[in-house]
């Protein structure tokens, strides 16, 4: 990435040292929850070589709106009539806001992200317990469970957390409950969350998967009815207002 290339240029060892000191500790786990391919460093870069280019360029709009104002009407510019000094006073705070609010979108982003990952999870998640439930019955071994799932393309989601389950047993050697407990750690879902640390317990204390899997697939697929009951009374609610405000009012 030729952007993230750039902004270690300038703030590497800047964004390093803010780093070694034990800020930024919340935004490496939303980095690592909505999988990101940067590493916390080169992100933190990125965010401050985008704040200094955005104070640059709201240095320009500021000059620019000095002299001009801008209209929905024709012509589009039309000059400023009045004092230079007005007119500062007026639009000063561009040059503040822009610089500002492009540093907080960015150091969101990857929490608002993730957020939005863990929901499309939960979406899918009742499910694939259900699935995962149906493979157990047979005794199958724990790990092919994992590897039957991965093979299904409905979870697209769901896949991403599999995947790299599989990769920590295949390529870093770990144990299934030791791979379950780090992909819980970094899990974006509460509740897939909860599966993966209820599995390390299962496997631990050698209770049964399937009884597992059964009693909690049984819960999120209540807890999933119960959502989808709520947003189809929000729905209604919002289609009541609709017809209210918009056809009935006129």
């Amino acid at each position: 990435n030729r952007y993230a290339k750039i902004s270690n240029r300038f703030f590497k060892k800047f964004s390093n040292n803010l780093i070694s000191k034990g800020y930024f500790e919340q935004l490496n786990k939303n980095l690592r929850k909505m999988n990101s391919g940067f590493i916390l460093g080169t992100y933190v870069s990125m965010i401050f070589f985008s704040i200094v280019l955005s104070f640059l360029a709201s240095i320009a709009l500021l000059v620019f709106l000095l002299f001009f104002k801008v209209t929905l009407d024709i012509p589009f510019l039309i000059p400023i009539g009045e004092p230079l000094l007005f007119r500062f006073i007026k639009i000063f705070w561009i040059v503040f806001a822009i610089p500002v609010s492009t540093g907080l979108i960015l150091y969101f982003y990857p929490s608002s992200e993730s957020a939005n990952l863990g929901a499309k999870i939960e979406r899918e998640l009742p499910f694939v317990t259900i699935h995962m439930s149906a493979i157990a019955t047979s005794g199958i071994e724990p790990t092919n469970i994992f590897k039957i799932i991965l093979k299904n393309n409905e979870y697209k989601y769901t896949n991403i957390e599999i995947r790299k389950l599989m990769n920590l047993i295949n390529f870093h050697g770990d144990d299934l409950v030791t791979a379950l407990k780090k992909i819980s750690q970094s899990c974006p879902s509460s509740r897939l969350r909860e599966l993966l640390d209820g599995l390390a317990t299962t496997i631990t204390s050698g209770g049964s998967m399937y009884q597992f899997l059964d009693k909690h697939a049984e819960s999120l697929l209540f807890d999933y009815r119960l959502e989808r009951e709520r947003y189809t009374k929000a729905s209604e609610t919002f289609m009541d207002i609709y017809i209210s405000v918009v056809i009935a009012a006129p």
